[in-house]
């Protein structure tokens, strides 16, 4: 890596590492240097010190809530002047796991953390705090049960829901129009007689991210609901319960239909080598009609895309598996917060956790960073046309996330079918094998 290439990087982690800053600089040489500062930043722990001031430390990758989040940190400060919040924000979840793994090895997990996938686990393993204990039950009563459900096992609530999620297809409705699209297509089916027309205006029809493969999940995972019209399925299946594999019919099925998409010529080609910087940005420079995607987009669209698109974008609901069937999409809180089980300053980590749900304060940290909020309270105070529009889905949502034991590694048999280098049956049996071996 160059000098000048360096300097750069250092000075991107000074101000704090956006996914765009990262993936410019990217590389190994970067992702070290990137984990070295920050871990040495970090690595005296959290005390009081002498002047009687406890530092909580909080780590995310959380960067659609970088220019918010200071304003609620000023006012925790003003009315808690002995605790300190020390916010650091990573770029996408590929850069910060590793600076959480190390952490965790070295046995100074940051007070408030973005769990991942990893909230139960952890939790397991004594890292992770049990918040029904630390929070009292009646302060999960306001969350989505989905958001309680994902982070919870054997009645013990390892991390908080910090953003919802669901998914849809944005899209251009100018694009449509040239291409003799006539209103939102209903079915998986009709989205492919619309790729037909879209792809003889040399545009690609929808922009997708499957880099890195467990995103691929994101959209394979909600067919298994669709096949099935169960959403307790997949959770199930996540933790391999008895009778429940990925070389089951209903997994074959919605393998078949995602390849049927695929071959369609649904996705623009190289799937598994693009970004979802890079897709969010095919789509709003006219390289894509739609795109797929959760609800986070609204907020990347208007830090990137031109007011021009901001204004004309529209977003239609995940696609039904036959005319008149549930449009069920993929939910559950895609950003949440642990907080350490062990760490001297749990109880102020508390303290800043209960001052960032409060209703007033949380439903306006959600609003100005156009985020879909977990609570219902501040789902009724969602403001945003487009985000109010995704939050009235939930009901149709869906599980996505593999937080089971080694499910993560079914996404990459799964991108298999994405670059159609295996068949759906091959597939499944690749999937059954990769999470059986990751789960050990």
């Amino acid at each position: 890596m160059h000098d000048t290439d360096t300097r750069a990087a250092a000075e991107a982690i000074g101000r704090g590492i956006s996914r765009r800053t990262l993936f410019r600089y990217g590389g190994a040489g970067v992702a070290s240097v990137a984990l070295a500062e920050l871990l040495a930043a970090c690595s005296s722990g959290s005390s009081a010190s002498s002047s009687g001031t406890t530092t909580v430390r909080m780590w995310s990758w959380y960067t659609g809530q970088r220019d918010v989040f200071p304003k609620v940190i000023a006012a925790f400060e003003k009315k808690h002047p002995n605790i300190k919040i020390q916010n650091r924000i990573f770029g996408t979840p590929d850069q910060y796991l590793p600076a959480l793994t190390a952490a965790v090895s070295g046995g100074d997990v940051p007070e408030i953390f973005a769990p991942h996938v990893r909230a139960i686990t952890y939790g397991e393993q004594g890292i992770s705090a049990d918040l029904r204990k630390e929070l009292g039950s009646g302060f999960f009563k306001d969350f989505f049960s989905s958001n309680n459900q994902e982070y919870t096992k054997n009645g013990k609530q390892y991390a908080l829901g910090f953003m919802a999620q669901t998914f849809g297809l944005f899209y251009d409705p100018d694009m449509l129009s040239a291409a003799g699209v006539d209103g939102e297509p209903e079915t998986w089916d009709d989205l492919i007689a619309a790729a037909a027309k879209i792809d003889a205006t040399g545009k690609s029809t929808v922009a997708f991210s499957a880099n890195p493969t467990t995103s691929a999940l994101d959209f394979f995972l909600p067919l298994i609901t669709q096949v099935t019209d169960d959403p307790t399925y997949y959770l199930k299946l996540d933790q391999l319960e008895k009778g429940y594999a990925y070389t089951n019919k209903p997994v074959l099925e919605a393998l078949q239909l995602n390849d049927r998409i695929v071959k369609a010529g649904v996705f623009q080609k190289g799937t598994t080598g693009t970004s979802g910087d890079q897709a969010t940005q095919l789509f709003y420079t006219g390289g894509a009609a739609m795109l797929f995607a959760g609800s986070w987009i609204p907020q990347s669209l208007a830090q990137d895309a031109p007011k021009a698109f901001l204004d004309k974008y529209k977003i239609m609901r995940t696609p039904a598996i036959k005319s008149g069937a549930r449009h069920w999409t993929a939910d559950q809180a895609g950003a949440g917060w642990a907080v350490s089980a062990t760490s001297k300053a749990k109880d102020a980590a508390i303290e800043f956790l209960k001052f960032m749900y409060e209703p007033a304060q949380y439903s306006q940290l959600m609003n100005d960073s156009l985020s879909m909020p977990s609570t219902k309270s501040a789902a009724d105070r969602v403001s945003d046309p487009h985000i109010k529009l995704m939050t009235s889905w939930l009901p149709d949502g869906c599980p996505h996330i593999p937080f089971g034991a080694g499910s993560s590694a079914a996404g990459d048999p799964l991108g298999k079918i994405f670059d159609q280098t295996a068949s759906p049956a091959e597939v499944a049996k690749q999937m059954q094998a990769a999470v059986l071996n990751a789960k050990g």
